[in-house]
């Protein structure tokens, strides 16, 4: 009963406003959520599909798409590209501290410590109150102490 009168109370919409249809998003964002949806549920092959079709519609220019693209490729074990793409989001959007910790993780994983600590550095910048930009630095100076040299 309590539901039914709360639905009753509610206000009808007139036919012109039943009728507006929803606005359409930007063409950047048009399919972020198609990616995001099969990225989460690890059906990367179909999440391929959708990224190709939103950077074709977008010439390339649609930062969540090419994230995810690298987070993919990353996963399969290609590094090299997946830094690439993170570099490319870095390019599109370089007020990103997120965009800068994914290109120092790949930096890392590449072996690159030296390069990967300056590439934290720059993320620390952007956001100070960001622990997870820190983090890293212990890991990658003990590693360089480590191994007793620098990889650029």
């Amino acid at each position: 009963q309590y539901v039914l009168s709360i639905c009753l109370e509610l206000p009808l919409l007139s036919n012109t406003e039943a009728q507006t249809p929803m606005p359409e998003l930007p063409i950047l964002e048009r399919r972020n959520w198609l990616i995001h949806l099969h990225y989460i549920r690890k059906d990367y092959d179909t999440c391929k599909i959708a990224i190709k079709e939103q950077l074709h519609e977008t010439q390339g220019m649609c930062e969540y798409a090419v994230y995810v693209q690298a987070l993919i490729l990353r996963l399969e074990g290609k590094i090299q590209e997946s830094l690439e793409l993170f570099q490319t989001c870095s390019i599109l959007n370089p007020q990103s501290a997120d965009n800068l910790k994914q290109v120092a993780r790949s930096l890392f994983l590449l072996g690159k410590h030296k390069a990967a600590i300056e590439v934290y550095n720059e993320a620390a910048k952007l956001n100070q109150k960001d622990w997870v930009s820190t983090e890293p630095f212990p890991i990658c100076s003990s590693l360089e102490s480590f191994l007793g040299h620098s990889q650029t």
